[in-house]
């Protein structure tokens, strides 16, 4: 699928004058700076909505992730083109996340829009019930607003958060209150140090959050190259009328960062080491198979894929909306063009390609079946994850400080390992290959 940049920054912004109601573009004026003939892009909605498991709430299906998000003006139009689920959390940007949500959310009527923010039990400035409701406090002040609809334990590590008991009694005082409406958790996989791991599945860890019985909605990572445990989450969430939303639902990366990561080793003259060498030989392979991929199927950009792979997910119906990160109107734009969207058979037969063609070169996340295999307990998933920030997201900076977190770094272990993790992958994935790959883009070294 091609579009035009119906909604680009510079078309948003070419206009000064534009006249504003409560923080968004006053209904029937459009979009300033939008040349007449391209004045179909005015007419992007959502499409579908559908009903959030028990909350009753109906939700656009494609909603708004804010993990990334600094400009207030692209939720303001998410909001008037009809997205009304948001999911933020108190850390996301430092805090300027939810600053932004705020912002966006003047004047606006709240009842109509579905609000989720997170807490993390692991770290964030206390635990504690009092604590908790301090924290939480803090984000109403940020978002400026009264209540949330959601909140959720963000990244949920482990099945003794889902379970936690100063968790749980803050919450229900902030819901007698009237500061909270629904309960949720998230999780995309083991969070952990560097050459420490929890070795708790994503499916675990969901699955202990519905056999609890408290919780509303459900956030977690499923897409067309990841099906096994999202399908399996899917069904336990319908069982006990949960909502569900999804994330990292775009598992698509054809070849740029690794062609350049190999590009800079050949222009700096590097000697390469017998391992080094096996793992150039690898990425050349994949650029190989992704060329032939892209000339088979036509593809002129990886948005196509991309496209599908959402269209995938929205073609679930027990899915409730896709959460994608969003701080550009063409991001913006790409995602609502695909509000209402089914799989087409076109779309079918790209993803299968793709899963057979270059699916060998996804490191799943919340996956983590090959940890347990590693003599040097390797933290793959979170350093795989933060990687996925680093090039599917664009969030250089964020990734980077979140590896740094991890502990001081060191692939020698991988260069030298026979390969233990590519042994136990059920996926043949060349784990060294892309944890080395990873290494180089999220250090400075």
């Amino acid at each position: 699928m091609t579009m035009k940049n119906r909604f680009s920054r510079r078309g948003f912004m070419k206009s000064t004058g534009m006249a504003v109601v409560g923080g968004g573009v006053v209904a029937g004026q459009g979009i300033p700076g939008i040349r007449g003939e391209d004045r179909q892009g005015q007419d992007l909605k959502i499409r579908e909505y559908r009903t959030l498991g028990r909350t009753g709430f109906e939700v656009s299906d494609i909603s708004f992730g804010t993990g990334t998000l600094n400009n207030t003006n692209v939720l303001q139009v998410a909001l008037d083109m009809g997205v009304n689920y948001i999911d933020t959390a108190e850390h996301y940007v430092g805090g300027q996340a939810e600053r932004s949500v705020g912002e966006a959310l003047r004047g606006r009527d709240r009842s109509k829009i579905f609000l989720t923010t997170k807490l993390n039990l692991t770290f964030g400035g206390g635990s504690t019930k009092e604590a908790l409701k301090d924290r939480f406090q803090q984000c109403l002040g940020r978002l400026q607003t009264d209540y949330a609809d959601c909140l959720m334990i963000h990244m949920t590590p482990e099945v003794e958060q889902v379970r936690n008991e100063a968790f749980h009694a803050a919450f229900q005082e902030l819901k007698a209150d009237g500061k909270v409406r629904f309960l949720g958790l998230s999780n995309h996989g083991m969070e952990q140090s560097w050459w420490g791991r929890i070795d708790v599945p994503m499916e675990a860890v969901l699955g202990a959050a519905v056999e609890d019985g408290r919780f509303d909605v459900a956030l977690f990572v499923y897409n067309f190259l990841q099906k096994e445990q999202g399908e399996s989450i899917i069904e336990m969430c319908k069982s006990r009328g949960m909502g569900v939303t999804l994330m990292k639902t775009d598992p698509i990366n054809l070849y740029a960062s690794i062609q350049n990561s190999l590009a800079m080793t050949e222009q700096a003259g590097r000697q390469l080491s017998e391992s080094r060498a096996q793992m150039a030989q690898a990425y050349e392979e994949y650029i190989s198979r992704a060329d032939a991929f892209k000339s088979e199927h036509g593809i002129e950009s990886e948005a196509e894929a991309r496209s599908a792979a959402i269209r995938f997910c929205l073609n679930n119906q027990d899915v409730h909306c896709v959460c994608p990160s969003i701080n550009t109107f063409d991001e913006l734009e790409n995602f609502v063009s695909l509000s209402g969207q089914k799989l087409t058979v076109d779309d079918d037969a790209l993803l299968n390609g793709y899963e057979t063609t270059l699916g060998q070169y996804y490191c799943r996340h919340a996956c983590g079946v090959c940890e347990p295999a590693c003599p040097h307990q390797v933290p793959v998933n979170t350093i795989m994850r933060y990687n996925h920030y680093f090039e599917a997201h664009g969030r250089e900076k964020h990734a980077m400080r979140k590896f740094t977190g991890l502990g001081p770094a060191d692939t020698q272990p991988c260069l030298d390992c026979p390969g233990h993790c590519e042994s136990a992958c059920p996926y043949e994935v060349p784990v060294r290959s892309l944890l080395v790959h990873a290494y180089n883009n999220l250090t400075l070294d």
